[in-house]
């Protein structure tokens, strides 16, 4: 019932009933035609996903391979526990609301960083720009983008077997993974050496701690950040956060971003308003049912903050709407980093 539910809301099931191919079997829409990927499994509804489980993004349409899992707290301001006043004390700057979070104010996630393929790059619907990192050089440091490379969580992953010997096309699929085939002919892609490297240069980089998701007329937005380091501009230096925005529209009615306006408070209590139009340059239409991801930095002198924003959005009937972005901490101390994890 999920994978028939994900393919009708992506206009497959009609095609499929012709018998382009079946519903048992994953296809990617183009403008031409349906072709056959491989075959879906049963997700799982417990535990986590092993490092070369090939998937589907249920909501962003693209083909991934899991490289590893992080675990997170995610603040959902619809959870009844979540602490009415957090927001509004923490807008105004007033840090010792942060104290007020306890265990029931968040639930645990799994969450996975992943590899997509290439190939879908001109169906998906998000920036692609991958994950940005800071040389390590503090005065003539620059920005490193690795492309491809996202998070998804574990509720967003539609695993499947593929069948072609070229599942994933991108650079770091065969560094990163190994093709064996055992007994009965059944194909895994284990971990190498190389992947393992690679999460444990960068864990305090790539881990995903906290997730902050707000839905505001009929429109959930779903945030996180991530440190990135150091870097001098002209004389001062400043720390630089990368954070990622999902949009997704949960309610029935076509909608377009037209504005988005950022409040930035540092924790020596300078803040900052940011109003532009749309993000990232574009003013997506998101189409009910359908999501819009897209990443940009930040940077403050100080090592830590947070922020918060709307999004003024344009409905197909006209009216307008505006969309809260919870707010979310910008933290630069790893003292935790490596704290145990809910399993």
């Amino acid at each position: 019932n999920e994978y028939k539910s994900y393919l009708r809301s992506h206009g497959m099931i009609s095609q499929l009933r012709k018998g382009l191919s079946r519903t048992s079997e994953r296809t990617i829409s183009t403008a031409c035609n349906l072709f056959e990927v491989g075959k879906f499994t049963q997700p799982r509804s417990a535990g986590k996903y092993e490092p070369g489980q090939l998937f589907i993004h249920k909501k962003l349409d693209f083909r991934g391979v899991v490289l590893f899992p992080w675990v997170a707290r995610v603040f959902d301001r619809d959870n009844e526990h979540f602490p009415a006043n957090f927001d509004q004390k923490l807008k105004r700057g007033d840090k010792g609301s942060v104290a007020e979070i306890n265990s029931q104010s968040y639930k645990f996630v799994v969450y996975y960083q992943v590899l997509m393929d290439f190939r879908d790059c001109p169906i998906i619907s998000f920036q692609r720009d991958g994950i940005s990192f800071l040389g390590q050089d503090t005065d003539n440091s620059k920005f490193y983008t690795i492309p491809g490379i996202d998070y998804s969580s574990h509720h967003d992953i539609l695993p499947y077997i593929p069948s072609t010997e070229d599942p994933i096309d991108h650079n770091l699929f065969p560094k990163f993974f190994e093709r064996r085939v055992d007994n009965g002919s059944m194909v895994t892609y284990q971990p190498t050496i190389k992947l393992h490297q690679f999460h444990q240069d960068n864990f305090d980089f790539l881990r995903l701690r906290d997730v902050h998701c707000q839905t505001t007329n009929g429109v959930k937005v779903t945030a996180y950040c991530f440190y990135m380091g150091q870097r001098r501009e002209s004389q001062n230096l400043e720390h630089w956060w990368r954070y990622s925005i999902m949009i997704e529209n949960v309610g029935d009615v076509t909608v377009q971003v037209r504005e988005r306006t950022w409040s930035i408070y540092s924790s020596d209590d300078k803040k900052e308003s940011v109003t532009g139009r749309g993000i990232i340059g574009l003013e997506p239409i998101i189409d009910p049912g359908n999501s819009f991801q897209y990443s940009s930095l930040v940077s403050l002198r100080s090592g830590s903050g947070h922020m918060w924003g709307t999004y003024l959005l344009e409905r197909k009937d006209g009216r307008f709407i505006n969309v809260t972005i919870p707010p979310f901490m910008l933290v630069s101390n790893f003292g935790d980093a490596k704290q145990t994890e809910e399993p």
